[in-house]
């Protein structure tokens, strides 16, 4: 049974309109907003910064304990300074990585939005035109 009473059309066309232009692009913001944490989460942005020049995976030579073998200190010296130098590389492309998916994700964000509220007027205009 169909109800075709001009009460119950206004408030579906009521209860439509403000899903589709209140609760829909809210939804569309609060769930951008809730994927960009989620990537600064996934890529720890501040530890990455913070440990930008420690050395990757804590891999560090000792020194020597005993002597002055200086041929073995600069070899330990320059193996560290690799594996700060190799850190450094590694976190700046990850940072460089996440900071584009971060973007990325932001723009998805406004251009879904925009395509949400312009969907009706191209589906008018396609109507019109068919005619």
């Amino acid at each position: 049974m169909i109800i075709e009473t001009t009460e119950y059309n206004t408030k579906i066309t009521i209860l439509v309109v403000r899903w589709y232009f209140i609760e829909m692009p809210t939804a569309i913001f609060y769930n951008t907003i809730e994927y960009m944490k989620s990537l600064a989460y996934i890529f720890s942005f501040i530890f990455l910064i913070k440990t930008l020049v420690s050395p990757w995976k804590n891999q560090l030579y000792a020194y020597p304990s005993k002597g002055l073998d200086l041929k073995k200190v600069t070899e330990v010296f320059i193996s560290n300074s690799v594996s700060r130098i190799v850190g450094l590389v590694m976190r700046t492309f990850v940072i460089l990585i996440g900071v584009l998916l971060e973007v990325l994700v932001f723009l998805l964000g406004i251009t879904f939005f925009i395509v949400w509220f312009l969907f009706p007027l191209v589906f008018i205009l396609s109507i019109i035109g068919s005619l």
